[in-house]
């Protein structure tokens, strides 16, 4: 009787952790899938504000964290909640370059970079940032394996 009661109790652990494991996999195969489109809208309510030239975007806990850098070049640090659309300037720095700021030329746009990232089948980016002239995107696989990628 023993025997049989453990080998249930063990039966029943093992559904809810399966379970419990689907779910959590199919709610992160949708957070993965609304991290490329939340960038996109970051872009889009950041351009829009014209707050500067936007040089890096991350992933936080509950927004999207963005580094512009304004005409002056001056820059700021904003955080950005891409579900209601409100910006808030969480920091500037007034630290001018000795040169006078100029934009850094890149063949392609950020938006045209996250393009080509979803082109080659990647839909959670985790960071995008310019870097000398490319742009570095830290994205991960449908497995969950994170990989660097320089477009």
């Amino acid at each position: 009787m023993k025997q049989v009661i453990r080998n249930s109790m063990i039966a029943a652990l093992a559904i809810i952790a399966l379970n419990s494991q689907a779910y959590s996999s199919e709610s992160a195969q949708a957070n993965n899938a609304s991290s490329l489109t939340s960038f996109k809208t970051t872009i889009q309510l950041v351009q829009k504000g014209v707050y500067g030239d936007i040089y890096e975007i991350e992933k936080e806990y509950g927004f999207v964290k963005v580094k512009v850098r304004d005409e002056n070049g001056d820059r700021l640090k904003l955080a950005v909640v891409p579900e209601t659309g409100k910006i808030t300037v969480l920091e500037k720095k007034n630290k001018r370059p000795k040169k006078q700021y100029q934009a850094v030329n890149t063949q392609i746009s950020l938006d045209q970079a996250l393009n080509i990232v979803s082109q080659q089948g990647y839909s959670s980016v985790e960071e995008i940032e310019l870097e000398n002239g490319y742009y570095g995107v830290e994205v991960r696989d449908e497995n969950g394996r994170k990989h660097d990628i320089a477009i």
